[in-house]
């Protein structure tokens, strides 16, 4: 492998130090050398730099460690494109999967037919069954980012006892600790719960405890969505809170926000809970997406009593009049909370009415004469489940109260998408696009909310140490060559609601351990990424 060399840069090291003048040297993939100040010669009279070399000339702009992504989905996108194209073009190099409580292992005979369907869907098949089998897979996937994975506690519920809401058997928790033992025996750093999610939603308090006490013993984390993030914000994060201290296990708040304009402004007194619990001994950080909509699956709207039993149950009450009558009530009060002129449908995976993907469930059901709450169900029923939503909830200040937190993290709580072939379909987030140039572009050079460094270090150096990866998130020698050159000036997302598949602006170069994965704003279709196992 050839050296390389970077000079002429401002480095800002992801240890939120103020930003320096240097060069780096380059090889077999690490850092191997930092000369700090602009004489750039230093390099050439040191080293003597054949063709096969590259030298780097920065012209000034910053270099940062490649940016790590906290919180994402691309458990199968990264199976069926290992390219990541919308993340390293954002300047990610690593990606977090299994948040949410959700992973493609383990997998019981409920899920096992919607786990096929997603896969055909990327022309993939279901090749495994537990979750080291997963990751063995994975780890033969040529990708051109690090992959991080965590253990879906979900998928566990699932596997060992369905969609049953009621506490597991005895038999049945046991059988849950082995398969997290196992995980991460294979190298799972920790395990994530999905607590508006069923099955993940039927778990209680205990049950999470216990759970969470396997990961603990092996050094994990505790990553969850937490189980309100509306009105009842604070009693949720009271959960997550004892879950760390009594499993005494690290806690990781996905997306910390309030999603209820009723409740806006929540986020001020849960950062100074987490603040508090931290004075107690209680490991607790978050992370967050500069977005004031969220993005999940339509079926969320559902409530939890008419998911038991998993997708065909579900599908069966729509249908039943008492049933679906109850269902109706429930989707009234949501759309009366949150509007149904709030609420953009996203993909419609099942095939039916296409036309409607990045509309509003108020002009659909206008379009269709029905209520808002219908529309939900039709859309439902004719998808069989597979349908997505943007739900516009959350507010400026409360985002910004998350953002400046120290305790925060930037996660895209999105998938490595393409803008073209079989990841270019629906109207997705643009957060899956925009997030970290996002954070740069409009919140550091903007709006002045963080300075530089500060939001670098959030992406970089801090969700390193959260997670534990020793080479990464740091400049310095010794450390994988994971590096993003941007200009500062010229940073900004280009992602919209509207036109979601759209490259941000500003960023020259992305290398995955020394290789160019991107240059000259193009992929260079290398795949240096590695499965980075606990």
């Amino acid at each position: 492998m050839s050296r390389k060399a970077i000079k002429n840069a401002k480095i800002i090291d992801g240890s939120s130090s103020s930003w320096f003048w240097g060069s780096l040297l380059i090889e077999k993939g690490e850092i191997t050398e930092i000369i700090s100040g602009r004489r750039a010669e230093k390099l050439s009279s040191r080293y003597n730099f054949t063709s096969t070399d590259e030298v780097i000339d920065a012209q000034g702009d910053f270099l940062a460690p490649g940016f790590i992504d906290i919180h994402t989905h691309s458990d199968l996108t990264l199976l069926a494109q290992g390219k990541a194209a919308s993340k390293v073009q954002q300047g990610v190099t690593t990606e977090v999967i299994g948040n949410c409580g959700s992973s493609p292992a383990p997998y019981g005979e409920t899920d096992k037919e919607t786990i096929k369907t997603e896969l055909a869907d990327y022309g993939l098949e279901l090749t495994w069954r537990t979750f080291p089998e997963f990751l063995s897979i994975l780890a033969q996937k040529k990708t051109s980012v690090n992959i991080v994975p965590l253990l879906g506690l979900g998928a566990v519920r699932s596997a060992v006892g369905g969609y049953s809401n009621q506490e597991l058997s005895g038999k049945e928790l046991k059988e849950a600790k082995e398969i997290i033992a196992d995980a991460m025996e294979a190298g799972a750093r920790g395990v994530s719960s999905g607590l508006i999610y069923p099955p993940s939603s039927y778990s209680n308090t205990a049950e999470l405890i216990s759970l969470a006490k396997v990961a603990s013993a092996y050094g994990g984390l505790y990553a969850t969505h937490l189980r309100n993030e509306g009105c009842d914000l604070v009693a949720a994060l009271k959960e997550a809170l004892t879950i760390g201290e009594q499993a005494e296990i690290p806690v990781q708040i996905s997306h910390h926000k309030v999603s209820e304009k009723s409740c806006w402004g929540l986020v001020a007194g849960t950062i100074k809970m987490m603040e508090n619990a931290r004075q107690r001994g209680i490991d607790v950080t978050c992370d967050l997406y500069p977005y004031l909509a969220s993005n999940t699956g339509l079926a969320s709207l559902i409530p939890d009593w008419a998911h038991e039993g998993g997708k065909e149950k579900l599908l069966k009450r729509l249908k039943e009049p008492t049933a679906r009558d109850k269902v109706l009530t429930s989707l009234a009060e949501t759309g009366e909370n949150r509007g149904w002129d709030k609420i953009m449908v996203s993909h419609l995976a099942g095939g039916a009415h296409q036309k409607f993907a990045g509309s509003y469930i108020s002009e659909i059901a206008q379009s269709w004469k029905v209520s808002g709450a219908e529309a939900v169900i039709k859309i439902l029923q004719d998808n069989e489940l597979r349908a997505g939503m943007i739900s516009f909830a959350m507010c400026e200040e409360d985002l910004i109260e998350v953002l400046t937190s120290r305790l925060s993290m930037i996660g895209s709580d999105g998938s490595s998408l393409a803008r073209e072939g079989i990841l270019a379909k629906g109207q997705p987030h643009p957060r899956n696009f925009g997030t970290f140039a996002r954070v740069l572009g409009k919140y550091v050079r903007d709006k002045k909310i963080l300075p530089l460094e500060e939001a670098i270090h959030k992406m970089t150096g801090k969700p390193a140490a959260r997670l534990g990866l020793a080479q990464r998130g740091i400049i310095k020698p010794g450390n994988k060559a994971d590096l993003v050159l941007f200009s500062a000036e010229e940073i900004n997302d280009k992602a919209t609601f509207k036109e979601p598949f759209q490259y941000p602006e500003g960023i020259k170069r992305v290398m995955v351990a020394g290789e160019n994965v991107v240059k000259d704003k193009e992929h260079q279709r290398v795949y240096p990424g590695e499965l980075i196992r606990a």
